[in-house]
């Protein structure tokens, strides 16, 4: 079932939120909840923009990229304190 395209305001908006979220989601631990929903926002106007022009495209892909750099943060600084943690064993 596909959605009905966004008008231009929410395509905006979202996008903004993206881009906000995505970099609160580039601390690690902290910004992961804001990291998944900057994604979710990119993926979502991604999905729903038709035929538009989105005027907020640059704002909607470096919150991506921000919530990307993000989450691969926070793995990769996980993972390094558990291999630190079974060290210590």
């Amino acid at each position: 079932m596909k959605s009905a395209p966004l008008d231009q305001v929410q395509l905006i908006e979202r996008s903004l939120r993206c881009f906000a979220c995505g970099i609160i989601g580039i601390l690690p631990g902290i910004g992961l909840p804001f990291a998944i929903v900057a994604l979710g926002e990119c993926l979502r106007v991604s999905l729903r923009k038709g035929a538009q022009l989105n005027p907020a495209e640059r704002y909607l892909h470096w919150g991506a990229l921000g919530a990307t750099a993000g989450l691969l943060l926070t793995i990769v600084l996980a993972a390094a304190l558990a291999i630190k943690l079974s060290w210590i064993r």
